[in-house]
């Protein structure tokens, strides 16, 4: 099967042509693709199946890519996502820890609240998908 992809302000757009279609691809592209834009006809496997990158890819000659600054970018939003729960459950111990004067409990915590605020200093070395996805700090516990 054959896709289209063409590149937006937005990322890649990908026009999948309905199996039943009577029209050929290339009509479908000149239907389909906003007047002027360069598009590709790709082999659908040249499309990466896996969405969590998204909005790093990139139209090139061979198909799409994913740009990898974007990619770790997404991944450490990811790990935002994952720390603000934490951050939140954290907030209300600490002030637990206040209320009963415990200021080794308020130290323990504020190390952990710093620890989570610097996960995004974390080094994500690879480049590829797996290589990023890969990387997951410990301290915010089992991977989403």
């Amino acid at each position: 099967m054959k896709k289209i992809i063409y590149q937006t302000d937005l990322g890649v757009a990908v026009v999948t042509p309905a199996p039943w279609c009577e029209i050929s691809i290339e009509q479908v592209a000149q239907k389909d693709v906003p007047a002027g834009v360069p598009y590709s006809i790709v082999d659908a496997l040249l499309v990466p199946e896996d969405r969590t990158f998204r909005a790093a890819w990139e139209k090139s000659p061979s198909g799409i890519i994913i740009n990898p600054d974007k990619a770790k970018a997404i991944w450490k939003d990811k790990w935002r996502a994952a720390r603000n729960p934490i951050l939140a459950s954290l907030d209300i111990e600490f002030m637990k820890a206040v209320e009963a004067g415990d200021s080794a409990k308020q130290a323990e915590i504020a190390a952990h609240k710093q620890a989570l605020r610097d996960v995004t200093q974390t080094e994500i070395s690879g480049n590829s998908p797996d290589e990023i996805k890969a990387v997951w700090p410990q301290v915010l516990g089992e991977k989403q």
